[in-house]
């Protein structure tokens, strides 16, 4: 299920960028696009709350994989000073190479001029493996990219086991709470 949704500031200022811009142009400091999966979905409206003032585009896709938001990034003709990715809960664990490929097109394509936030990943084994290996690449990718920050979703949710849902996966209205004011500060900490 595709879910796309933006404000009308914000689809107004992507939109008249990209319409005559090279793919390097860059939209205005306060800008984000915001690519994700559902937990994505569920903190929106908390994210809009945190970011006042900025202009948050979103492309969100229930079942988003890290390769989907890698081809969104790659086909965005004026991509914002911030992207705010939450991909690779629905990834292969058992492939981390996709996954780092992904994270690699990501990176590179929003440059050094760019900010990507991205939460780690939370969720209980899928076909025999874990997801600390991607965790693991999430964080490889943080050292060597100093435009790459990662929100610790992980050591949130252990500190807040009951914000988790019985799939180990979604969570709470605070948790959704949580996620937001977490990524928000992660923006405006080090994007600005």
């Amino acid at each position: 299920m595709r879910i796309a949704a933006a404000t009308i500031v914000g689809v107004m200022a992507f939109a008249g960028l990209a319409a005559g811009s090279s793919p390097s142009a860059t939209l205005p400091s306060r800008s984000v696009l915001d690519i994700g999966d559902s937990l994505s979905v569920g903190a929106a409206p908390y994210l809009h709350a945190r970011l006042r003032g900025y202009r948050i585009v979103q492309d969100y896709d229930v079942g988003l994989h890290a390769y989907d938001a890698a081809r969104i990034v790659s086909g965005t003709r004026a991509l914002p000073s911030v992207l705010v990715v939450s991909a690779g809960t629905n990834d292969d664990p058992r492939i981390v190479s996709t996954f780092v490929r992904s994270v690699s097109t990501i990176v590179t394509t929003a440059g050094s001029a760019r900010c990507v936030v991205w939460p780690t990943i939370v969720r209980p084994p899928a076909v025999g493996a874990s997801y600390d290996g991607i965790n693991r690449a999430l964080s490889n990718a943080a050292a060597r990219h100093r435009n790459l920050v990662l929100v610790d979703w992980v050591r949130m949710v252990a500190g807040h086991r009951w914000w988790l849902a019985n799939d180990g996966v979604h969570v709470s209205a605070a948790g959704y709470r949580a996620r937001a004011a977490a990524i928000a500060s992660a923006v405006v900490a080090h994007c600005s």
